[in-house]
């Protein structure tokens, strides 16, 4: 399976989830956690990474970090090798403990609420998937997680444990009326997944474990920008679906921009211009020829309308004399552009 390749910067903060090898049991016991843990922290000891929220289930985990050290990659070497070590000494088995490489989604910092969004679908994992001691219900009474220590007082946390950034974005302090607040937010949830189970994930958490970004449109283009720079030419080692999606439309978009100006008008122009305007044809054409961009997007970005005229964008340049003398002209700026 391709493999999505890495975004490291300062103050990153990331989704990071693995399961074990072949869907097998990694945490089975207090001892399996309590080293889990441990490991965690000497990793952020040496790291200085923030520890936001953390769920261990029984065959994978989740974290929520932030790297001030831009050294995702390399702590994460260390840390899943250290552990894999430690549990296969304790255990006196040997072997790979997890199931390829560990996930990691980037997390846009601009808009708290996809950071938000995913401290929250960690900690009601345990809701979800019906693990919550029957007799209560309590979110709490799951101890494999982070969301406990939420509750407690600061000097009973684990040190490597940040909860003020969650707690903010709830609109909240790490004050005892501030965290009685949370627990009663998070206990509301708890039930709602108690009750729908994957139903309440697919509907209010869709597509947490896919992709590689958690942003918006404009900071998956910023991080497709980031991840092109990081590569400095390499662009075909990118193997990722979705990273390819994402960094082709980027692309396009840096092309629409270009081809507006060789053309001679704004960008913002494409909204008032007829969907067939010469104009749109031509820029249509030159995308279609040179990227793979469905004609639906193509449509969208040019303000085309139905995405058949893209489809006979090129027919009509070949057709149209004065359109076929205006594209080789387009067509030559812009692959030059590419090329500098």
């Amino acid at each position: 399976m391709p493999r999505p390749l890495r975004i490291e910067y300062e103050g990153a903060r990331y989704h990071v989830m693995c399961r074990g090898n072949r869907g097998a049991t990694v945490f089975g016991s207090e001892g399996d956690v309590g080293l889990f843990l441990k490991t965690l922290g000497e990793v952020c000891a040496r790291t200085d990474w923030k520890v936001h929220a953390w769920v261990l289930m029984s065959t994978h985990y989740h974290l929520l970090l932030e790297t001030p050290n831009a050294n995702l990659v390399d702590g994460m070497k260390w840390f899943q090798g250290t552990f894999t070590q430690r549990m296969n000494a304790m255990q006196k088995t040997w072997g790979h403990l997890f199931q390829g490489r560990y996930k990691a989604k980037v997390i846009e910092q601009d808009e708290p609420e996809y950071f938000r969004r995913v401290a929250t679908y960690i900690h009601l994992n345990p809701a979800a998937a019906g693990l919550l001691d029957r007799e209560t219900g309590r979110l709490e009474s799951y101890a494999w997680s982070s969301y406990p220590h939420y509750l407690q007082a600061p000097s009973r946390r684990p040190d490597f444990l940040d909860v003020a950034e969650v707690l903010y974005c709830q609109h909240l302090k790490d004050t005892v009326k501030g965290r009685r607040l949370f627990r009663e937010m998070m206990q509301n949830d708890a039930e709602w997944a108690m009750e729908k189970g994957s139903e309440f994930y697919s509907r209010h958490f869709k597509c947490m474990d896919r992709g590689w970004v958690h942003g918006s449109k404009e900071f998956r283009r910023k991080m497709s920008e980031h991840l092109l720079e990081q590569q400095a030419g390499r662009e075909r080692e990118i193997h990722d679906r979705e990273q390819r999606r994402d960094l082709a439309e980027s692309a396009v978009q840096a092309i629409i921009q270009e081809g507006c100006k060789r053309l001679r008008i704004n960008p913002s122009d494409l909204v008032r211009l007829k969907k067939c305007a010469p104009e749109k044809i031509l820029l249509a054409t030159y995308i279609k020829e040179n990227y793979s961009t469905e004609n639906r997007e193509i449509s969208r970005l040019l303000h085309m309308g139905d995405r058949s005229l893209v489809g006979r964008s090129r027919s009509i340049v070949e057709r149209k004399k004065d359109f076929a003398r205006r594209y080789r002209s387009l067509k030559r700026a812009l692959d030059e552009t590419k090329t500098t």
